[in-house]
């Protein structure tokens, strides 16, 4: 049985207008093999993100890149990524339709088990409201996206142990 822990807090009012959404799940995959499956996430979104159609790389730094990701909606969101070797990927949004703020992958021990989370933290920008609908979506698209990433970090470690 997967074992996750998740949640959503919406904004409370218009002078609480942060939102934040995570989601975790314990992985059965080396630290290593988890971060080289999250560096191929930076490039190749689309193998672990259904909706995602395209990524375009737009600049490299020394610390990440920044990326145009294109969605099956034809939405596009440029992000500047950024880096913690082994332990955490940040995607700051540059220019987004609906949001302010930034995505987090995060590795993580607990006891003895290495841990996958997301974390979602942002304001929606001006002029923007965001039903409740669009926060259950949110909520659940993390979810999937979180297992959906885990499940792959999971077979790339086993597939790994088997060429080997």
């Amino acid at each position: 049985m997967q074992r996750s822990r998740g949640g959503v807090v919406a904004p409370a009012s218009p002078e609480e207008p942060v939102i934040h959404v995570e989601y975790a799940v314990p992985i059965r995959a080396t630290r290593r093999g988890a971060w080289r499956l999250l560096e191929a996430k930076i490039t190749a979104p689309q193998r672990f993100l259904p909706r995602v159609v395209a990524c375009e790389v737009t600049e490299r730094r020394s610390d990440g890149v920044v990326r145009k990701v294109t969605f099956d909606d034809g939405v596009a969101v440029t992000e500047r990524v950024t880096m913690i070797p082994e332990e955490e990927v940040v995607f700051r949004f540059v220019d987004h339709p609906k949001f302010e703020g930034e995505i987090r992958n995060v590795l993580f021990q607990a006891g003895d088990e290495l841990w996958l989370a997301f974390y979602f933290r942002g304001e929606e920008k001006p002029g923007v409201e965001v039903g409740p609908e669009e926060f259950e979506q949110l909520r659940d698209g993390f979810a999937r996206a979180v297992i959906s990433a885990a499940r792959q970090i999971e077979n790339g470690e086993a597939a790994a142990f088997e060429r080997t």
